[in-house]
């Protein structure tokens, strides 16, 4: 019930534009200039970029690390695991 989401059907165009990341941002009254997008795809990168997004890369859809990075990504890690035990790396801290 608390949990935002946002479908290609509730949009204009879906990736890369930015569409997605764009109304998931408005629904959580955030600037999406003050979050980060995290995808697994060249054109999850784009979108965020085309948000104004910082774009995190996981290793999980097929693409390498050099592709994810030239689309846009600020950080790629090998999976989620590796993200949260890195996640200071994009400015997120952890809790004490």
């Amino acid at each position: 019930e608390d949990t935002v989401v946002v479908t290609r059907d509730l949009v204009e165009r879906a990736k890369p534009d930015p569409h997605l990341f764009l109304a998931a941002a408005s629904l959580l009254g955030v600037d999406p200039r003050h979050s980060f997008v995290v995808g697994d795809s060249v054109w999850d990168l784009l979108a965020a970029q085309r948000a104004g997004a910082l774009g995190v890369g996981l290793l999980s859809g097929g693409y390498g690390r050099a592709e994810l990075q030239a689309a846009g990504a600020y950080r790629v890690y090998a999976d989620p695991a590796e993200m949260l035990d890195r996640l200071e790396e994009v400015g997120v801290r952890p809790a004490r």
